[in-house]
């Protein structure tokens, strides 16, 4: 399963795809992410990811929690001791929203790049 959505340390960044295993490493770095729920598929419903996800965290030692954002139809993961500002989550969600618009109107579906990774 491929994760894709925005991670972000101290500024918003373009969405890029992060795979599941690979999120508990963003989240030791302090980052955290926003899942848009559309990019599940077929494969997962959101409780399966949910549990895939904080499964991998556990074996990595980092204590997530998970905030879902029901009107925007996205999830937020993040490492309880480096929780992000409102003010982070609001750019992030909007940074989404706008890629999101981005991918309708261009019939796109994914992130806006094909890094695997943060930096």
């Amino acid at each position: 399963m491929v994760y894709r959505g925005t991670v972000v340390a101290d500024h918003v960044t373009e969405p890029y795809l992060v795979g599941v295993e690979a999120i508990a490493g963003e989240l030791l770095r302090g980052k955290w992410c926003v899942y848009l729920h559309e990019w599940l598929g077929d494969d997962y419903d959101l409780a399966s990811w949910r549990e895939l996800v904080a499964a991998e965290a556990e074996r990595s030692g980092v204590e997530v929690c998970f905030v879902q954002i029901p009107r925007k139809d996205m999830t937020l993961v993040a490492n309880v001791r480096a929780l992000p500002s409102f003010e982070q989550v609001t750019e992030s969600v909007a940074a989404l929203e706008h890629y999101r618009g981005l991918a309708a109107g261009r019939g796109w579906r994914g992130a806006a790049t094909g890094r695997r990774s943060a930096q």
